[in-house]
């Protein structure tokens, strides 16, 4: 669970592109009419049992383990748990402004008001954790937050859009680069290992400094952080897969020092990796 937290931003909400107002998790239960909705954009993640959410207008979403809601502000709605349900209705939530907020809701427009599964919702959760921490530290990270936000709001546009995002980072470009596209297929078959970007680029058949200014032209991030991108989500998959793997071996899997990957996991989720194993396997136990 992760109590209830009403960010401090001070000053800094009107000057964020992104600002979190308020986030946590619980055992829903009711909430009342609101006529007026909620001031600022909310995005819902189910994390066990089932609940309804009730617009004013007559529309009606039931939401199960897994799915998200992402609902706009000033949208009049209740919701409830679902009596039937066996399990508890487990509710993540954020509320959202900033100045930017609006113009990404309307480049989500498919995505909002629309209640669906998220091909993705662990590594959303675990986002929605890391912004929770990074809530708790107090008003002073209010731009870690708002990083931590976007990030999430872009990993939800990512998992309900698969193929478009995949598009981009495989073949980013019309006439894609051939070498580049060797490379990129020799890192997802190697992550695994210590890759050394000397060898990845010579692959490819180019020098370490031209190999890494076109391949962030074309992915729009370096080799490193595209390989630490890769070595992340698959170790939050090892942790879902296999209960009560250790970090040392998840590491050793990832081709990583132990240490340098605690570090890594809680830079970009907010948690350490034992953390969420025990959080994980506790959540799936209910």
């Amino acid at each position: 669970m992760m109590p209830f937290l009403l960010a401090d931003n001070a000053n800094l909400e009107h000057r964020l592109p992104f600002s979190v107002i308020c986030v946590g998790s619980h055992e829903q239960k009711e909430i009342d009419r609101r006529e007026n909705g909620y001031p600022a954009h909310q995005l819902f993640l189910t994390r066990s049992g089932q609940g309804t959410f009730r617009m004013l207008g007559g529309k009606t979403f039931t939401v199960s383990k897994g799915m998200a809601l992402l609902l706009p502000a000033h949208t009049g709605h209740r919701y409830r748990s679902d009596d039937e349900s066996e399990e508890v209705w487990h509710l993540g939530f954020v509320a959202f402004g900033g100045g930017m907020a609006d113009a990404l809701m309307s480049q989500m427009d498919d995505l909002v008001l629309f209640a669906g599964e998220a091909p993705n919702f662990n590594e959303l959760w675990l986002q929605l954790e890391g912004i929770w921490h990074t809530i708790n530290k107090g008003g002073e990270h209010a731009y870690e937050a708002s990083r931590r936000l976007y990030d999430l709001l872009l990993t939800f546009m990512e998992g309900h859009h698969p193929a478009a995002q995949s598009t981009k980072k495989i073949y980013p470009t019309d006439q894609p680069n051939p070498a580049l596209q060797a490379a990129v297929k020799l890192i997802h078959d190697h992550y695994g290992e210590r890759l050394l970007l000397s060898n990845v680029a010579r692959a490819a058949g180019y020098s370490v400094q031209h190999f890494h200014r076109l391949f962030v032209a074309n992915y729009g991030m370096t080799p490193q952080q595209y390989v630490l991108q890769l070595r992340m989500r698959r170790s939050v998959q090892l942790f879902q897969d296999y209960p009560g793997i250790t970090v040392d071996r998840v590491a050793d899997k990832l081709g990583m020092d132990a240490s340098y990957f605690i570090r890594m996991f809680k830079r970009t989720y907010g948690v350490t990796p034992k953390q969420y194993a025990k959080g994980h396997i506790v959540a799936d136990d209910c």
